[in-house]
């Protein structure tokens, strides 16, 4: 079950789940960035400008220990692709005939790049400079019908030198 990050509210689905927030936290947000002025959005703009250049810098590694360092916190990504008929037909023609599917696999690199993106991200207002111990895994979702939705979650250890 997801869980809104704003309250903690969990019991809510993959696609009540924006932006990590539930519909009423999400509705409380768009209200307060309504309200806000053209000077605090362009504000907003040069802050989140200012995060993206930090967040290249960060380290991701999959080692666990690295001596002594301060830990900030575990940082967590989830990257949820929909797979469109198209993919899903090139996916099953690959997988009665064999071999690699170019289209799937180029759907979850995507969704990791996305994921090591927004893990950085996370790292930086944390004020981390490494993720240490990065576990990614990968899920299929499927809603029933013919849509295939691919899951990408990527978590670490914040962490300072």
């Amino acid at each position: 079950m997801a869980k809104c990050l704003t309250c903690n509210k969990s019991g809510f689905g993959f696609f009540e789940i924006q932006s990590g927030m539930c519909p009423a936290c999400r509705k409380a947000a768009e209200r307060v960035e309504a309200s806000k002025s053209e000077e605090q959005r362009e504000q907003d703009r040069s802050d989140q400008a200012k995060r993206n250049e930090a967040a290249k810098d960060i380290v991701i590694t999959t080692e666990a220990w690295i001596g002594d360092v301060e830990r900030l916190g575990i940082v967590a990504a989830e990257v949820v692709l929909g797979m469109n008929i198209f993919k899903d037909v090139l996916a099953n023609i690959r997988d009665i005939f064999g071999g690699r599917s170019g289209v799937v696999q180029d759907t979850l690199q995507d969704a990791r790049e996305v994921a090591f993106d927004e893990l950085r991200q996370k790292a930086v207002v944390l004020g981390a400079n490494m993720i240490i111990g990065v576990k990614i895994e990968y899920h299929s979702i499927s809603t029933g019908s013919s849509v295939n939705m691919m899951l990408v979650a990527v978590t670490g250890t914040a962490i300072r030198r």
